[in-house]
């Protein structure tokens, strides 16, 4: 890591213009941040020295919004971290009650065939092969459902 505040007069700070005028940046920052307004009076007196104009025209109400909250790295990975845990909150939530609708369903299938099974209208073998399954498959559902 490499310091390039302009006082230290880092030889990166000569070959890179946008290094260059982004330390200056800072050096107004810090030169304006006691003063009322000193982000938006820092922001003006670079755009006017044309220290980082382009940039700053386009966004620098961002730059002073991230500088005056105190925006950093870590907030920054805390914000995406909550994002992502909502995301997947909302992604399991949606995957877990499309398993539940269809568990659900599944076992009100077992259970219709078996209570037609229970009073004889079909055999086991034809329960089954509704389902798709062997009898022993079909009679493992329904263990498993806790219908038998």
């Amino acid at each position: 890591m490499k310091n390039i505040n302009t006082i230290k007069n880092h030889k990166i700070l000569k070959k890179c213009k946008t290094l260059r005028e982004y330390s200056l940046f800072i050096d107004a920052v810090r030169a304006h941040e006691k003063e009322k307004d000193g982000m938006k009076k820092a922001i003006e007196e670079c755009i006017k020295n044309s220290i980082l104009a382009e940039y700053l025209k386009r966004k620098g109400s961002e730059v002073r919004n991230m500088l005056v909250a105190e925006y950093s790295y870590e907030e920054d990975i805390q914000v995406k971290q909550e994002e992502a845990r909502q995301e997947g909150l909302s992604i399991g939530l949606s995957q877990g009650l499309s398993q539940g609708l269809s568990q659900g369903l599944e076992q009100g299938e077992l259970k219709t065939l078996y209570g037609l099974v229970q009073d004889g209208i079909m055999t086991i073998q034809d329960a089954a092969t509704r389902k798709h399954l062997t009898t022993e498959e079909f009679q493992e559902r329904l263990k498993e459902f806790q219908i038998i």
